[in-house]
């Protein structure tokens, strides 16, 4: 990413304070803006769960626990990323010289004294491209007309790209360090985007374990996504299954990814976690406006994602299933992985 060279003058926080997928949407932010104005010291404030990635990243960024209620009065700046009307506030009252927000938010036109024209929800935009645009305050006029035209493509000279660091639990190390072939799979989520239905992962898995007899086939997830596991595991013979839900904290969870093959996902932040760290992914997307991969795509030359072909107008969540989803065939995403496998380099053992 690059090497300091000049002392900072100006710290800027940004405030990205909710998940796992949408912190690492936000690097982009930082690793441009370190390139445009290598006098800033940028430091992100984050919820306590999410502040290991900014350890783990090339390069890595100070965090700031939200949780801990750092004082704010020592930042020259601070960009709201994911809008909060007690953090703007918070910022307001302890009188940061430049509080940049979306004028989308209400709040932000009495506590933000620079708003940028931020509209995410019907833009059909990456999200790490309206993000880059809350930095326009901050950059030059060459680096401005640079993000105003940036194409999604060209996000992935500054995505974020992760380093494993920490040393596995035994008896999840050695059953990787046997397979041939590792196979992840994350069937559940945090709720932020409609799931695949559990049909569909059983139907993939049963296409898979026939063409893969040698496969390890692993499964990530917290404790509270097991019901959602279960049903997709017991289609595998039990030696060729790993559950590692509820076992790794998030520094293990980045060295597991890491270490397995191909991962096969649903939007969730470990999809954008394995991509970070060039593992080749498998996505699959709802296609509402709002959540489609036009806007959380993993920023990853080694990604494959799938969704309906247009845009889904009768689907809500929640309550309602989301029929595009429903619609996505486990033959289509079986089918992607030899080609994901080897845009990497990797081979079928």
């Amino acid at each position: 990413m690059g090497i300091r060279t000049v002392a900072p003058s100006l710290r800027v926080l940004l405030s990205r304070t909710d998940r796992l997928g949408d912190l690492l949407l936000t690097l982009p932010m930082a690793n441009l803006l370190s390139q445009a104005r290598p006098d800033l010291e940028i430091v992100f404030l984050v919820q306590r769960y999410a502040a290991p990635l900014l350890g783990h990243h090339d390069p890595p960024y100070p965090a700031w626990i939200v949780e801990d209620k750092p004082p704010l009065s020592s930042v020259q700046a601070i960009i709201h990323v994911y809008p909060r009307f007690s953090l703007a506030w918070r910022a307001f009252r302890a009188g940061i010289p430049r509080r940049i927000g979306t004028s989308r938010r209400w709040y932000h036109w009495l506590f933000c004294n620079e708003r940028p024209s931020v509209s995410r929800r019907y833009s059909f935009l990456h999200e790490s491209l309206l993000n880059l645009r809350l930095l326009l305050p901050l950059l030059p006029a060459s680096w401005q007309e640079r993000v105003l035209s940036m194409k999604q493509e060209e996000l992935l000279s500054y995505r974020a790209r992760l380093v494993p660091q920490a040393a596995l639990p035994e008896a999840i190390a050695e059953p990787l360090r046997r397979a041939s072939l590792r196979i992840a799979l994350h069937v559940g989520g945090k709720g932020g985007a409609p799931a695949w239905p559990t049909s569909s992962w059983v139907a993939l898995v049963e296409i898979l374990r026939r063409r893969y007899p040698e496969a390890l086939f692993s499964f990530t997830g917290s404790p509270e996504e097991k019901p959602r596991i279960d049903p997709v595991a017991a289609v595998l013979p039990r030696e060729r299954v790993l559950r590692t839900e509820g076992l790794l904290s998030l520094p293990e969870l980045i060295t597991f990814l890491s270490q397995v093959d191909v991962l096969i996902s649903g939007s969730t932040g470990p999809l954008h976690i394995a991509a970070a760290l060039d593992v080749p992914v498998v996505g699959v997307f709802p296609a509402t406006a709002a959540m489609g991969p036009w806007r959380w795509a993993p920023l990853s030359p080694y990604a494959t994602v799938f969704a309906k072909g247009e845009v889904c107008a009768r689907c809500t969540y929640p309550p309602r299933a989301c029929l595009c989803l429903a619609g996505i065939e486990a033959l289509r995403l079986a089918e992607a992985i030899p080609a994901a496998l080897q845009r990497k380099g990797a081979e079928l053992r």
